[in-house]
Protein backbone atom coordinates (compact mmCIF):
# COMPACT_ATOMS: atom_id res chain seq x y z
CA UNK A 1 0.00 0.00 0.00
CA UNK A 2 1.05 3.19 -0.86
CA UNK A 3 1.49 6.13 1.62
CA UNK A 4 -1.82 7.94 -0.17
CA UNK A 5 -4.02 4.42 0.23
CA UNK A 6 -3.15 4.52 3.72
CA UNK A 7 -4.01 7.62 4.40
CA UNK A 8 -7.45 7.24 2.48
CA UNK A 9 -8.07 4.19 4.13
CA UNK A 10 -8.20 5.72 7.89
CA UNK A 11 -10.16 8.76 6.48
CA UNK A 12 -12.81 6.05 5.45
CA UNK A 13 -12.33 4.07 9.31
CA UNK A 14 -13.70 7.54 10.42
CA UNK A 15 -16.65 7.06 8.60
CA UNK A 16 -17.24 3.97 9.54
CA UNK A 17 -17.21 4.04 13.43
CA UNK A 18 -20.97 4.88 13.99
CA UNK A 19 -21.26 5.21 17.61
CA UNK A 20 -24.88 5.21 16.84
CA UNK A 21 -25.36 1.57 14.89
CA UNK A 22 -26.30 -1.53 16.16
CA UNK A 23 -23.03 -3.41 15.42
CA UNK A 24 -21.08 -0.64 18.04
CA UNK A 25 -23.50 -0.82 20.25
CA UNK A 26 -22.96 -4.60 20.69
CA UNK A 27 -19.31 -4.11 20.99
CA UNK A 28 -19.67 -1.46 23.47
CA UNK A 29 -21.74 -3.39 25.25
CA UNK A 30 -19.44 -6.90 25.02
CA UNK A 31 -16.10 -4.55 25.88
CA UNK A 32 -17.82 -3.60 29.46
CA UNK A 33 -18.96 -6.80 30.63
CA UNK A 34 -15.65 -8.13 29.49
CA UNK A 35 -13.76 -5.23 31.71
CA UNK A 36 -16.17 -3.23 33.95
CA UNK A 37 -13.67 -0.02 33.99
CA UNK A 38 -14.72 0.45 30.04
CA UNK A 39 -18.71 1.51 31.05
CA UNK A 40 -20.23 2.25 27.93
CA UNK A 41 -19.67 6.41 28.28
CA UNK A 42 -16.12 5.96 28.73
CA UNK A 43 -15.86 3.91 25.40
CA UNK A 44 -17.87 6.57 23.81
CA UNK A 45 -15.93 9.16 25.36
CA UNK A 46 -12.37 7.61 23.47
CA UNK A 47 -13.83 6.23 20.87
CA UNK A 48 -15.22 10.04 19.69
CA UNK A 49 -11.65 11.53 20.68
CA UNK A 50 -10.16 9.62 18.34
CA UNK A 51 -12.53 10.28 15.43
CA UNK A 52 -11.67 14.15 15.87
CA UNK A 53 -8.31 13.79 16.59
CA UNK A 54 -6.71 11.10 15.44
CA UNK A 55 -8.70 10.21 12.24
CA UNK A 56 -9.46 13.79 11.19
CA UNK A 57 -7.84 14.27 7.31
CA UNK A 58 -6.68 17.75 7.50
CA UNK A 59 -4.71 16.72 11.14
CA UNK A 60 -3.33 13.48 9.47
CA UNK A 61 -1.98 15.25 6.61
CA UNK A 62 -0.17 18.04 8.53
CA UNK A 63 0.82 15.50 11.33
CA UNK A 64 3.02 13.68 8.70
CA UNK A 65 3.70 16.72 7.00
CA UNK A 66 6.30 16.82 9.30
CA UNK A 67 8.31 14.13 7.98
CA UNK A 68 9.96 12.85 5.54
CA UNK A 69 7.50 9.50 4.60
CA UNK A 70 8.62 7.13 1.56
CA UNK A 71 5.43 6.94 -0.78
CA UNK A 72 6.50 3.42 -0.79
CA UNK A 73 8.09 1.67 2.34
CA UNK A 74 10.12 -1.19 3.02
CA UNK A 75 8.29 -3.27 5.47
CA UNK A 76 9.54 -4.06 8.85
CA UNK A 77 7.78 -6.04 11.41
CA UNK A 78 6.85 -3.94 14.36
CA UNK A 79 5.61 -5.66 17.45
CA UNK A 80 2.75 -3.43 19.52
CA UNK A 81 2.39 -4.58 22.99
CA UNK A 82 -0.77 -2.74 24.13
CA UNK A 83 -2.02 -1.68 27.42
CA UNK A 84 -5.45 -2.17 28.13
CA UNK A 85 -6.02 0.44 31.33
CA UNK A 86 -8.51 2.80 29.26
CA UNK A 87 -10.39 2.15 26.22
CA UNK A 88 -8.71 1.88 22.73
CA UNK A 89 -5.13 3.59 25.03
CA UNK A 90 -3.25 1.15 21.77
CA UNK A 91 -4.50 3.07 18.98
CA UNK A 92 -2.05 5.56 18.71
CA UNK A 93 0.76 3.70 18.28
CA UNK A 94 -1.39 0.88 15.97
CA UNK A 95 -2.01 4.59 13.53
CA UNK A 96 1.29 5.40 13.84
CA UNK A 97 2.90 1.84 12.30
CA UNK A 98 0.48 1.84 9.61
CA UNK A 99 0.88 5.28 8.62
CA UNK A 100 5.03 4.78 8.91
CA UNK A 101 4.15 2.05 6.04
CA UNK A 102 5.34 -0.95 9.00
CA UNK A 103 3.93 -3.82 9.61
CA UNK A 104 2.04 -3.83 13.08
CA UNK A 105 2.17 -7.23 14.97
CA UNK A 106 -0.22 -6.94 17.85
CA UNK A 107 -0.30 -8.27 21.20
CA UNK A 108 -3.48 -6.95 22.70
CA UNK A 109 -4.11 -6.41 26.57
CA UNK A 110 -6.54 -9.01 27.85
CA UNK A 111 -8.45 -6.29 28.96
CA UNK A 112 -8.82 -4.41 25.23
CA UNK A 113 -9.57 -7.20 23.27
CA UNK A 114 -12.99 -6.90 21.63
CA UNK A 115 -12.76 -3.10 21.30
CA UNK A 116 -9.40 -3.08 19.35
CA UNK A 117 -10.89 -6.05 17.81
CA UNK A 118 -13.34 -4.26 16.34
CA UNK A 119 -10.84 -1.01 15.02
CA UNK A 120 -9.07 -4.04 13.01
CA UNK A 121 -11.95 -5.58 11.69
CA UNK A 122 -13.03 -2.23 10.52
CA UNK A 123 -10.30 -1.75 8.82
CA UNK A 124 -10.23 -5.19 6.85
CA UNK A 125 -13.17 -4.54 5.83
CA UNK A 126 -12.13 -0.97 4.38
CA UNK A 127 -9.14 -2.45 2.52
CA UNK A 128 -8.76 -6.22 2.23
CA UNK A 129 -4.83 -5.53 1.70
CA UNK A 130 -4.49 -4.20 5.14
CA UNK A 131 -4.38 -7.72 6.70
CA UNK A 132 -0.85 -7.77 5.56
CA UNK A 133 -0.13 -5.31 7.70
CA UNK A 134 -2.04 -5.36 10.95
CA UNK A 135 -2.01 -8.64 12.57
CA UNK A 136 -2.97 -9.57 15.65
CA UNK A 137 -0.99 -12.24 17.14
CA UNK A 138 -1.05 -14.16 20.54
CA UNK A 139 2.47 -14.12 20.95
CA UNK A 140 5.30 -11.82 19.07
CA UNK A 141 8.09 -13.26 17.39
CA UNK A 142 9.53 -12.63 14.06
CA UNK A 143 9.89 -9.00 14.81
CA UNK A 144 12.14 -6.30 14.09
CA UNK A 145 11.46 -3.66 16.15
CA UNK A 146 9.13 -3.10 19.22
CA UNK A 147 7.15 -0.68 20.62
CA UNK A 148 5.62 -1.67 24.45
CA UNK A 149 3.27 -0.11 27.32
CA UNK A 150 3.43 -1.45 30.38
CA UNK A 151 4.22 -1.63 33.91
CA UNK A 152 7.57 -0.65 35.78
CA UNK A 153 7.92 -4.56 36.17
CA UNK A 154 6.75 -5.58 32.56
CA UNK A 155 9.24 -2.91 31.46
CA UNK A 156 11.92 -5.24 32.60
CA UNK A 157 10.12 -7.95 31.22
CA UNK A 158 10.46 -6.47 27.97
CA UNK A 159 13.96 -5.33 28.26
CA UNK A 160 15.01 -8.69 28.71
CA UNK A 161 13.44 -10.27 25.68
CA UNK A 162 13.45 -7.63 23.50
CA UNK A 163 16.14 -5.38 24.42
CA UNK A 164 18.01 -6.66 21.30
CA UNK A 165 15.88 -5.04 19.04
CA UNK A 166 15.15 -1.12 18.31
CA UNK A 167 12.44 -0.22 20.66
CA UNK A 168 10.14 2.08 22.76
CA UNK A 169 9.49 0.41 25.70
CA UNK A 170 7.52 2.53 28.21
CA UNK A 171 7.09 2.35 32.01
CA UNK A 172 4.88 3.85 34.54
CA UNK A 173 4.30 7.90 34.35
CA UNK A 174 1.89 9.92 35.83
CA UNK A 175 0.04 13.38 35.64
CA UNK A 176 0.74 16.35 37.65
CA UNK A 177 -1.10 19.51 37.84
CA UNK A 178 0.37 22.76 39.24
CA UNK A 179 -1.81 25.32 41.02
CA UNK A 180 -1.30 28.36 42.51
CA UNK A 181 -4.74 29.21 44.82
CA UNK A 182 -6.31 31.53 42.11
CA UNK A 183 -8.01 29.05 39.91
CA UNK A 184 -11.30 29.78 39.32
CA UNK A 185 -14.60 27.51 39.50
CA UNK A 186 -14.12 26.74 35.41
CA UNK A 187 -10.37 25.79 36.12
CA UNK A 188 -11.18 23.95 39.06
CA UNK A 189 -13.68 22.15 37.44
CA UNK A 190 -11.33 21.80 34.53
CA UNK A 191 -9.39 19.64 36.25
CA UNK A 192 -11.55 17.50 38.02
CA UNK A 193 -11.84 15.80 34.48
CA UNK A 194 -7.98 15.57 34.36
CA UNK A 195 -8.28 13.73 37.68
CA UNK A 196 -11.34 11.78 36.96
CA UNK A 197 -12.10 10.66 33.73
CA UNK A 198 -11.57 7.05 33.03
CA UNK A 199 -11.60 6.65 36.55
CA UNK A 200 -8.41 8.12 36.68
CA UNK A 201 -7.28 4.87 35.50
CA UNK A 202 -4.73 6.51 32.50
CA UNK A 203 -1.46 7.60 32.57
CA UNK A 204 -2.53 11.38 31.44
CA UNK A 205 -4.81 11.24 34.11
CA UNK A 206 -3.56 14.02 37.29
CA UNK A 207 -2.59 11.57 40.26
CA UNK A 208 -0.83 14.14 42.14
CA UNK A 209 -1.14 18.10 42.42
CA UNK A 210 1.11 20.68 43.68
CA UNK A 211 -0.77 23.52 46.00
CA UNK A 212 1.07 27.09 47.71
CA UNK A 213 1.18 26.62 51.52
CA UNK A 214 -1.97 26.93 53.47
CA UNK A 215 -4.19 26.29 50.06
CA UNK A 216 -7.82 25.74 50.74
CA UNK A 217 -8.90 22.40 49.54
CA UNK A 218 -12.61 23.53 49.99
CA UNK A 219 -13.44 25.03 46.60
CA UNK A 220 -12.03 21.54 44.73
CA UNK A 221 -13.31 19.18 47.03
CA UNK A 222 -16.84 20.29 46.64
CA UNK A 223 -15.77 20.58 42.64
CA UNK A 224 -15.09 16.86 42.62
CA UNK A 225 -18.14 15.78 44.93
CA UNK A 226 -20.02 16.44 42.35
CA UNK A 227 -19.08 13.85 40.37
CA UNK A 228 -22.08 11.54 41.61
CA UNK A 229 -22.15 9.02 38.80
CA UNK A 230 -19.20 7.66 40.24
CA UNK A 231 -21.11 6.04 43.51
CA UNK A 232 -23.09 3.98 40.39
CA UNK A 233 -19.89 1.99 39.45
CA UNK A 234 -18.53 -0.49 42.37
CA UNK A 235 -15.60 -1.50 41.64
CA UNK A 236 -14.51 2.19 42.03
CA UNK A 237 -16.32 2.81 45.11
CA UNK A 238 -14.81 -0.52 46.33
CA UNK A 239 -11.46 1.08 45.77
CA UNK A 240 -12.44 4.41 47.19
CA UNK A 241 -13.76 2.33 50.69
CA UNK A 242 -10.58 0.11 51.01
CA UNK A 243 -7.82 2.89 49.81
CA UNK A 244 -9.64 5.42 52.35
CA UNK A 245 -9.19 3.08 54.93
CA UNK A 246 -6.01 2.20 54.67
CA UNK A 247 -5.33 6.19 54.61
CA UNK A 248 -7.69 6.69 57.70
CA UNK A 249 -5.63 3.50 59.85
CA UNK A 250 -2.15 5.42 58.64
CA UNK A 251 -3.16 8.92 60.36
CA UNK A 252 -2.36 10.24 57.04
CA UNK A 253 -3.22 13.80 56.11
CA UNK A 254 -6.29 13.35 53.97
CA UNK A 255 -9.39 15.87 52.91
CA UNK A 256 -12.27 13.75 51.98
CA UNK A 257 -15.91 13.63 50.27
CA UNK A 258 -17.90 10.53 49.48
CA UNK A 259 -16.15 9.89 46.37
CA UNK A 260 -12.67 10.45 46.57
CA UNK A 261 -9.61 11.80 48.76
CA UNK A 262 -6.58 14.03 48.65
CA UNK A 263 -3.77 13.09 50.09
CA UNK A 264 -0.20 14.21 51.46
CA UNK A 265 2.32 12.16 49.87
CA UNK A 266 5.33 13.32 47.68
CA UNK A 267 5.23 10.60 45.15
CA UNK A 268 3.28 11.08 42.43
CA UNK A 269 1.68 7.28 41.80
CA UNK A 270 -1.73 7.52 43.92
CA UNK A 271 -4.24 4.44 44.26
CA UNK A 272 -7.17 4.62 42.46
CA UNK A 273 -9.61 7.38 44.16
CA UNK A 274 -7.19 9.12 45.45
CA UNK A 275 -4.92 12.03 44.39
CA UNK A 276 -1.63 12.93 46.08
CA UNK A 277 -1.02 16.71 47.01
CA UNK A 278 2.35 18.49 48.27
CA UNK A 279 2.59 21.68 49.10
CA UNK A 280 5.27 24.48 47.57
CA UNK A 281 6.84 27.43 48.77
CA UNK A 282 7.51 28.65 45.67
CA UNK A 283 7.01 27.66 41.53
CA UNK A 284 11.05 27.37 40.71
CA UNK A 285 10.91 24.86 43.72
CA UNK A 286 8.23 22.79 41.91
CA UNK A 287 9.44 23.62 38.27
CA UNK A 288 12.78 22.15 39.62
CA UNK A 289 11.36 19.01 40.80
CA UNK A 290 9.33 18.34 37.08
CA UNK A 291 12.61 18.86 35.52
CA UNK A 292 14.83 16.45 37.76
CA UNK A 293 11.39 13.88 37.74
CA UNK A 294 10.78 14.13 33.90
CA UNK A 295 10.97 10.38 33.64
CA UNK A 296 8.21 9.95 36.45
CA UNK A 297 5.77 12.58 34.76
CA UNK A 298 3.80 12.31 31.65
CA UNK A 299 1.93 15.28 31.50
CA UNK A 300 1.86 18.83 33.39
CA UNK A 301 -1.61 20.50 33.85
CA UNK A 302 -1.96 24.47 35.45
CA UNK A 303 -4.12 27.20 34.46
CA UNK A 304 -2.27 28.33 30.93
CA UNK A 305 -0.72 25.22 29.81
CA UNK A 306 2.98 27.64 29.67
CA UNK A 307 4.01 28.10 33.19
CA UNK A 308 6.27 25.70 34.29
CA UNK A 309 8.80 25.01 31.14
CA UNK A 310 8.01 21.99 31.06
CA UNK A 311 7.60 20.09 27.74
CA UNK A 312 4.38 17.91 28.12
CA UNK A 313 2.49 20.97 29.69
CA UNK A 314 -1.60 21.65 28.75
CA UNK A 315 -4.18 23.74 30.29
CA UNK A 316 -6.68 22.03 32.83
CA UNK A 317 -9.07 19.89 30.97
CA UNK A 318 -6.60 18.71 28.31
CA UNK A 319 -4.83 16.06 30.26
CA UNK A 320 -6.95 13.45 28.45
CA UNK A 321 -7.39 15.56 25.10
CA UNK A 322 -3.75 14.47 23.41
CA UNK A 323 -3.01 15.63 19.71
CA UNK A 324 -1.34 12.95 17.29
CA UNK A 325 1.49 14.81 17.94
CA UNK A 326 1.79 14.68 21.12
CA UNK A 327 3.34 11.18 22.16
CA UNK A 328 3.79 9.31 25.25
CA UNK A 329 6.79 9.88 27.01
CA UNK A 330 7.43 12.42 25.19
CA UNK A 331 9.21 10.01 22.40
CA UNK A 332 8.56 11.06 18.76
CA UNK A 333 6.65 6.98 17.99
CA UNK A 334 6.82 8.38 14.73
CA UNK A 335 10.40 8.96 13.86
CA UNK A 336 11.63 6.29 15.55
CA UNK A 337 9.58 4.15 13.26
CA UNK A 338 11.52 5.95 10.27
CA UNK A 339 14.32 5.23 11.72
CA UNK A 340 14.44 1.39 11.82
Amino acid sequence: MTLEERIEALIRLKESLDINSDEYKKIRKNAYLNNKWFTESNIDKSLRAIKSEFLNENKIRNWISKYKIPVNTKSKNTGIIMAGNIPLVGFHDLLSVFISGHKAIIKLSSKDTILMEYIVNHLYNINPEIKNYIIIEERLKNIDALIATGSNNSFRYFEYYFGKYPNLIRKNRNGVAVLSGNENEEELKALTYDILDYFGLGCRNISKVYVPENYDFRPLMQILDQHQYLKEHNKYMNNYDYNLAISLINKDRIYQNDIIFLKEDISYLSRIASVHFEEYSSVEEVANRLKNDNELIQVVANRSGKEMSFEREVPFGMTQSPTLAEYADGVDTLDFLLSI
